[in-house]
Formats: structure tokens, C-alpha cells, sequence
């Protein structure tokens, strides 16, 4: 299609299944990157069959293309967005599958929550296991800004939020019942907050500050298993510090997975427990097999432990970690569809 012509989709290769968002629900087409390894292309292509409700044929590219352009059109209206580069940012974070807005967005719909925009934390590790995570930050900022764009810029309330914690952790080999898995969390938790107040004070010098910056900050850690991420943290709230006011009252909150989750890759809502190793998966030939979840394969050999069920104490207290960080509180701890 010539509206793909010279962006990030232009040559790009296309997997073609069939799918549907449930297994009563007549498949469809649906394309997919072929980048996107098997079995997880066959969750993606469900997850994109129920964010797209209908039953003709439908492609990845030419479909977020729709709320891309879109929002591209608003910010570059509201003098948000000067150039090019903050489109193809939201295209390779989907195409990369790390991050992506709310279904509102997806559909064109008017929604009484607040703008909504997932990253999917599993997919900032490289192929060695290490964060990247001045990705990471930069991948905030890009939310925040297109969450406040599909707010029309009169949103006070974002919802900018992680998912997959647990298997972030455990990818690290860290148990999510670990002190050493809540220092990371509450890391991570922070250099969100960081990166996405520091855009919303960007946001305010051009829309106009709403908001004053805190007085308190939450104590960071000072160290952290992962290399890098105290001190990336750190970076992220002093560029906070540093704004002149906020243009939102509320950013960084953890919201209750959908489709759009599914369609990254999310095993696990927000900063939800570990819910197993293995999940049962229905074959082509109708037979349903136990196989280990994405979290598993990245885990390796510790992948039982690290990925065990928690207790009710491991959960309040990932929640005494993370939650100072956040800006509502989180909803009930569930599984993300996969």
C-alpha cells in the first residue's frame, strides 16, 4: 500500500495465518510480521482477531497504520510532533513488539479511562539477556506523548504502564518473592516514572504546565541485580527534577491486560505474580499439550522455581516495593491472556 511506502513496514514480510480471538469464533486472515517466531505468531494472531472485530481479512501494518498516521496528525496539529521520527517510534516499538496502545486507540474509540499505552518490559531484553534500558526510557517518553495525543492534550490522567514483570525477573534469575527481585522491581518501576514525568514536563513547556512538580520522591535503590538499571533509574527521576511542572496529574499505572497484551507477548498483567512454567496449549491437531510459557524458555534450567506461584506475602510485599512508584494503584493480580 502506498501509505507504507518508506516507513518501517515498507519490504516488510508478512506471515499469513488463520485465526481467531476464541476457538468458537470462525478463523480469519490475519498477517503477521514474519519475524514474529512460532507458537507465538499463532497467540498474535488471535490477540489481533479480537482487537479488530469482524471476519474479513486483516494485516498488522495496515491496521496500526490507521492509529498511527492518526495520532502522528493530532500531535503534529498540536505542535507535539515535529517530524517523522515519532511515528516510525511507535512503529518499531509494535514491530519490535515492546510496546503499544490500549484498544481504544486501535479502534478509533471514545473511551472514559485514561489514554492507555503498555510496554512490554521482556521484549527490552537483548539477545544475551541484558536490558536495554535506555531503550527503555525513551520507549516511555514515546508513550506518554502518544497517550496524551489519543487524550486530545486535555487528558489529565495517563495510564503509561509496564507488563511482564515476572518474567523480567526471572529472566535476570531473580525469584519475584526476592528481595533482590523487589529492588529490581522497584527500579524499573521508577525509571518509568522518571522518563514519563520528564516528557510530561516536555509536554507542559508547549501545552502549558498543569500540574506542580512532587516535593517527596520515593527512596530508589542504590543497587540492583541487573547492571545498570539503579543508575538508569537515578538518570531518569533527575531529568524529572529538572522540569518546570507537569503538564499530567497522574502518568504510571498498571491497568488490567487485553488483546493488545496478548498481541505483544505479555504472559503476565502489569506487575502480576508468576502464574506457572507450563501452560496447556491446543495443538493443530486438536490435542492439548502442556509447554513451557515464553517466561520458561527465557529462565532456563531454574525456570520451575523462578516461575512457582507466589503467596499472599510475596505479593504485598512486591506491592510495598513497586507501588510508592505508581500513580493509582494497581487492579487485582491476574494473568494476561497468551
Amino acid at each position: 500500500m502506498a501509505q507504507l511506502t518508506g516507513t518501517l513496514w515498507d519490504g516488510l514480510a508478512l506471515r499469513r495465518l488463520r485465526a481467531s480471538p476464541d476457538p468458537d469464533s470462525p478463523r480469519r486472515p490475519v498477517a503477521l510480521p514474519a519475524t514474529w517466531p512460532s507458537p507465538e505468531a499463532d497467540d498474535a494472531a488471535a490477540a489481533l482477531a479480537a482487537i479488530t472485530p469482524g471476519a474479513g481479512p486483516v494485516a498488522l501494518p495496515s491496521l496500526a497504520e490507521r492509529w498511527i498516521r492518526r495520532l502522528d496528525k493530532a500531535g503534529r496539529a498540536m505542535g507535539l510532533v515535529p517530524d517523522d521520527a515519532f511515528a516510525e517510534a511507535l512503529r518499531a516499538l509494535l514491530l519490535t513488539r515492546r510496546g503499544a496502545p490500549g484498544l481504544p486507540t486501535w479502534r478509533g474509540e471514545a473511551s472514559a479511562e485514561p489514554p492507555r499505552f503498555i510496554l512490554n518490559l521482556t521484549a527490552f531484553l537483548d539477545a544475551a539477556g541484558d536490558f536495554d534500558a535506555p531503550a527503555y526510557a525513551e520507549a516511555v517518553a514515546t508513550a506518554t506523548l502518544a497517550a496524551d495525543i489519543a487524550g486530545e492534550g486535555r487528558a489529565a490522567h495517563l495510564a503509561v504502564g509496564f507488563a511482564d514483570l515476572a518474567g523480567f525477573l526471572a529472566a535476570h534469575g531473580l525469584r519475584y518473592a526476592g528481595a533482590e527481585g523487589r529492588e529490581a522491581a522497584a527500579a524499573i518501576a521508577a525509571l518509568t516514572l522518571g522518563a514519563a514525568e520528564a516528557e510530561s514536563g516536555r509536554i507542559a513547556i508547549i501545552m502549558g504546565a498543569r500540574e506542580p512538580l512532587r516535593l517527596v520522591w520515593p527512596a530508589l535503590p542504590t543497587a540492583t541485580a541487573i547492571p545498570g538499571l539503579a543508575e538508569a533509574a537515578r538518570a531518569a527521576i533527575d531529568a524529572a527534577v529538572a522540569s518546570r511542572g507537569l503538564r499530567h496529574a497522574t502518568i504510571l499505572a498498571l491497568t488490567l491486560p487485553d488483546a493488545v497484551d496478548a498481541l505483544l507477548g505479555v504472559e503476565t498483567g502489569g506487575m502480576a505474580p508468576p502464574a506457572g512454567h507450563i501452560r496447556p496449549v491446543l495443538g493443530a491437531d486438536g490435542v492439548l499439550r502442556d509447554l513451557p510459557t515464553r517466561a520458561a524458555r527465557r529462565a532456563g534450567p531454574n525456570a520451575e522455581a523462578l516461575l512457582a506461584p507466589v503467596d499472599q506475602h510475596a505479593r504485598h510485599a512486591m506491592l510495598l516495593a513497586v507501588g510508592p512508584f505508581l500513580h493509582a494503584a494497581p487492579p487485582a493480580a491476574i494473568a494476561a491472556p497468551a
